[in-house]
């Protein structure tokens, strides 16, 4: 399952999920462009890969950082095999007190940010005529929201439908698009293993909280040419969290994990 010689491009690379697959698909031979805002950590995970790794900076919320970053693409990159679009934030608003300013903000940087980014790489793979994949990665809040969570829920239930129309629109050119939706997985920290009764409490049939390495892993072979027949799928890597009937913990609700 080689990455080897790939380019691929990851946003919200810096930290959490996006910064184990970038160091994850650098250490199989990919060419790795991370994209995000936090320059100090960008060096460190750039030095670590040996030169696999490059740094893009840009606050995907800013429509003329974003634009910016389409052009620069556009010249940068001869070819791209795979896109990531990772990059998000909660937001912990309900409907009855959330401004619009931070609604704008959210739509920019979950869906405007996709959707310019794929029509950028997109475009390119088309003119290239390169079979590339094309992964969003979602979140089963889009399934079942928890409270106080009004645009992060609704911007990742628009992103599973954008990522259907993408499919279709692409699947012409060979591209396939797919939508990969954690359920709790500890990805704040530097560690992979979280401290203390969090695993034991977690709200999973598997009984403990999710890895950056297993959706990472996932990832990989998403990106990889060992996936040949998926496309518009919506893929869920919870450890069985949708169906079971646990609270979940308060490190969750209060989105500090």
């Amino acid at each position: 399952m080689t990455l080897e010689g790939k380019t691929v491009i990851i946003t919200g690379g810096t930290h959490g999920i996006g910064e184990e697959t970038a160091i994850l698909f650098a250490s199989r031979g990919a060419r790795v462009a991370i994209i995000g805002r936090d320059e100090k950590k960008a060096s460190e995970i750039v030095k670590q890969s040996k030169g696999n790794i490059e740094f893009l900076r840009c606050d995907l919320s800013d429509r003329n950082q974003l634009l910016g970053l389409c052009k620069t693409i556009e010249a940068k990159y001869d070819r791209v095999d795979v896109l990531i679009n990772n990059a998000s934030r909660n937001s912990r608003f309900n409907v009855l007190n959330l401004e619009a300013d931070e609604w704008d903000r959210m739509i920019e940087l979950n869906m405007t940010s996709v959707f310019l980014l794929t029509k950028t790489v997109a475009g390119k793979m088309v003119k290239k005529g390169t079979k590339g994949k094309i992964i969003n990665i979602g979140a089963v809040q889009s399934f079942f929201p928890l409270d106080s969570s009004f645009s992060y829920s609704s911007v990742k239930g628009a992103l599973r439908s954008m990522t259907k129309s993408m499919a279709v629109d692409l699947s012409p050119h060979g591209i396939l698009v797919t939508l990969v939706m954690p359920g709790p997985i500890y990805a704040k920290a530097d560690s992979d293993e979280p401290g203390g009764d969090l695993d034991s409490r977690a709200a999973t049939l598997v009984g403990r909280m999710g890895r950056k390495s297993e959706v990472a892993e996932l990832l990989e072979f998403l990106s990889s040419d060992r996936n040949t027949f998926m496309t518009g799928n919506e893929i869920v890597i919870d450890g069985g969290r949708t169906i079971s009937r646990k609270p979940d913990p308060s490190e969750i609700r209060e989105d500090i994990i």
